[in-house]
């Protein structure tokens, strides 16, 4: 009797764990071409669960991104009912990937060897792994070949900052101020990411280790940064007015070919080329090509500006904690990474091809060898802190400030926000 007593409890357990209803949270579905089989992206996913757990039910809720915060995630913790699975923007999703909320995967997800460790490193929290990666971007620098061969200038392998101010002073002595070595703008912190990565061609890290409630960028020569920056406004490489100017600037200046080597995405070219082609600014690409940022004396990585959309599984401490990492696993399988890479998303598995366009290929290189710069996006305040750069770069970019007192004011600032 006692041994059938137990054999019942371990078939209601049973019943119990796999006949459970997970939440998942995430913007709309993203569609695939019906030829592939897969009729979507979420519901590939939860096909595949549906082998592993046949009784489980996964419900989709959508994300509200009318105003660009974590409204939705927001209110449903208010409410008592977080989902299981949280996937959204890392710059949101952030948030919620601390060790209060989210479930260490590490122990859950069974092909992380066929993660490349750089994609992985801005989902781990003190070690520990509290999110997954899913379709991202990443940029390089974008050298016009159309006026590197009119200044006649070859970038050359792991160039240097000696190398890209030897560059600017062609660009500037062949087009007299109608074109410039690179693009710089401070009207608002909208695509700040463009600028910052100049952070890593001096090593001029903002945190040391993950430690995020330290900024350490002036400590570690941000001043060197600043410094560059006034160099080239003070020599006409870069526009006039760039302290005035805003990405959306940027971007148009880029792509009507006044450039010579700036911060770019390879999905944004072939957009903003239809669109300066439209309005008659030119009447067809020019040449280009992606390759690292050039660096500083002493410096011999110099990381990208990478961000991808993050998988984040709540921690409840019960048996769908297990089913809910095990959708994660799934929400990246290799097949729809394949999908997503050649729609031109960043590659984060070794099992997964990039993009056959050499352009996407080229910056999935430069990830790959020279990692990701951390700019905290992966830190709950990261989005608070955006905000507080562009006021100081007005006035690096105006001379009205030293780059000692920029940068140390601009560290005191992320430090202050707790």
């Amino acid at each position: 009797m006692k041994r059938v007593f137990i054999v019942a409890l371990c078939l209601l357990f049973t019943v119990s764990a796999f006949s459970q209803t997970i939440t998942v949270l995430a913007g709309p579905d993203t569609k695939f071409d019906a030829s592939t089989g897969i009729p979507s992206y979420y519901g590939y996913a939860e096909s595949l669960l549906k082998k592993d757990y046949p009784n489980v039910k996964v419900k989709w809720l959508v994300l509200d991104l009318s105003d660009g915060s974590t409204l939705t995630m927001d209110a449903l913790l208010a409410a008592g009912t977080p989902p299981n699975v949280y996937i959204d923007s890392t710059v949101r999703a952030s948030k919620y990937m601390v060790p209060e909320y989210a479930l260490p995967l590490d122990t859950y997800i069974r092909d992380l060897d066929k993660y490349y460790p750089t994609s992985l490193e801005m989902f781990r929290v003190n070690g520990k792994l509290l999110g997954l990666p899913n379709n991202g971007s990443a940029q390089g620098m974008a050298i016009n070949l159309d006026i590197m061969k009119e200044i006649g200038y070859t970038v050359p392998d792991n160039w240097t900052i000696d190398d890209f101010l030897k560059m600017a002073e062609l660009v500037k002595q062949k087009y007299n101020g109608k074109k410039w070595a690179t693009g710089m703008f401070a009207g608002n912190q909208s695509g700040d990411y463009l600028i910052n990565n100049w952070f890593a061609s001096f090593g001029a890290n903002w945190y040391n280790n993950k430690n995020y409630d330290k900024a350490v960028v002036a400590d570690n020569g941000g001043a060197k940064v600043y410094e560059f920056y006034q160099t080239l406004v003070k020599n006409g490489y870069v526009p006039p007015n760039c302290a005035t100017l805003v990405d959306d600037d940027y971007v148009i200046q880029w792509a009507s070919g006044n450039l010579a080597a700036t911060a770019f995405f390879p999905n944004w070219c072939k957009p903003y080329f239809d669109t300066v082609i439209q309005q008659g600014i030119i009447d067809k690409p020019f040449n280009y090509k992606f390759v690292p940022f050039p660096r500083a004396k002493g410096v011999t990585k110099v990381g990208t500006y990478a961000n991808y959309t993050a998988i984040v599984v709540h921690k409840t401490g019960k048996e769908e904690d297990k089913i809910a990492a095990r959708l994660a696993e799934y929400l990246n399988n290799p097949v729809t990474g394949n999908l997503f890479a050649e729609m031109g998303c960043l590659v984060d598995r070794k099992d997964v091809k990039p993009c056959s366009d050499v352009h996407f290929q080229q910056v999935t290189k430069i990830v790959q060898e020279n990692g990701i710069f951390d700019f905290g996006l992966s830190d709950r305040r990261f989005t608070e802190r955006r905000a507080l750069q562009y006021p100081i770069l007005q006035q690096v970019l105006m001379l009205k400030i030293t780059p000692e007192a920029a940068i140390k004011k601009f560290q005191d600032a992320l430090s202050s926000v707790k």
